[in-house]
């Protein structure tokens, strides 16, 4: 089985590593620039692994099936190289944050990430988890994968199969939502939730946030208020240390994700007088998109 990861950050690099351990998969780590491999920093300990990344450009294979693990900021930039990339049965897999670009391939499957990184010149530090969750319906090549992954007890990654993955896939927007909104706008780390004045700017977020996907989502899902202290208490467990995708896009002066993950429920209202908390957290990371290509 041909298998292609587009994205060598902290999401695809992880998963690079995880399946290169499996026997018959034929693996390509593909991203802007060549590189002969990649550290990975865990716990205080840099491990490299000679898993070579190759120029996104200068392939010219079909694979079976495809992970995604770029930041969605890339996503109109990759779309044809990708394309080009998938025979008619190839399926897709959104290693990605966010909802709203579900179309933009076929046979695509999107996936809830459990992956807590950072990518810096030097490194990959990798915090927590090594998870994605899928919808639980039949594929042709991930099951396959899933399989190998569950046999093969050097692998650490797991692809698991949930009947609530819709819920759990809003419960994942709405924690990037609150997390990376106040990281990001701050230029602070985790460390900030020692503040109970962000707390509560925070829970006033979220609230606003659930509120648009139980009013407007079309899937006839509804999220429990209890979500939200539930979404505080994960904040809290996290290390003082620790960044979000968007933390680190600001400090690098790098574009981020806005447009999938707090637009992405903005786009969802009907009324623009809702969510005022949530549209100037908006209005402002839209702001600070503007300047970057």
């Amino acid at each position: 089985m041909k298998v292609g990861i587009i994205g060598a950050g902290a999401v695809g690099s992880i998963i690079a590593r995880e399946l290169s351990k499996i026997p018959n998969i034929d693996l390509r780590l593909m991203a802007r620039s060549e590189r002969k491999g990649f550290i990975i920093k865990h716990k205080g300990e840099e491990v490299f692994h000679p898993i070579e990344v190759k120029d996104i450009s200068t392939i010219n294979e079909q694979f079976d099936l495809i992970f995604i693990a770029s930041k969605t900021t890339a996503l109109a930039n990759v779309k044809d190289r990708v394309t080009e990339m998938m025979h008619e049965d190839t399926e897709l897999v959104y290693a990605l944050n966010g909802m709203g670009y579900d179309d933009m391939f076929s046979n695509s499957i999107p996936s809830v990430v459990y992956i807590s990184g950072q990518q810096t010149k030097d490194y990959i530090e990798h915090f927590l988890n090594q998870r994605l969750i899928v919808e639980d319906k039949t594929y042709r090549y991930l099951d396959t994968l899933i399989q190998q992954l569950e046999v093969n007890k050097n692998t650490t990654l797991t692809i698991e199969k949930s009947t609530d993955f819709k819920l759990m896939r809003y419960e994942k927007l709405l924690i990037n939502v609150g997390v990376n909104s106040v990281t990001a706008l701050s230029k602070n780390t985790a460390q900030i939730f020692k503040s109970q004045e962000m707390i509560e700017l925070t829970k006033i977020l979220l609230k606003e946030s659930v509120d648009i996907v139980n009013h407007y989502n079309t899937d006839g899902l509804t999220i429990d208020e209890s979500f939200i202290e539930r979404a505080i208490n994960t904040y809290l467990t996290y290390p003082d240390h620790m960044g979000t995708s968007m933390y680190y896009d600001v400090l690098d002066n790098r574009p981020i994700e806005v447009e999938y993950i707090q637009d992405y429920l903005v786009r969802l209202c009907k009324d623009d007088k809702e969510a005022p908390v949530l549209r100037t957290v908006t209005a402002l990371l839209n702001g600070y998109n503007m300047t970057k290509s």
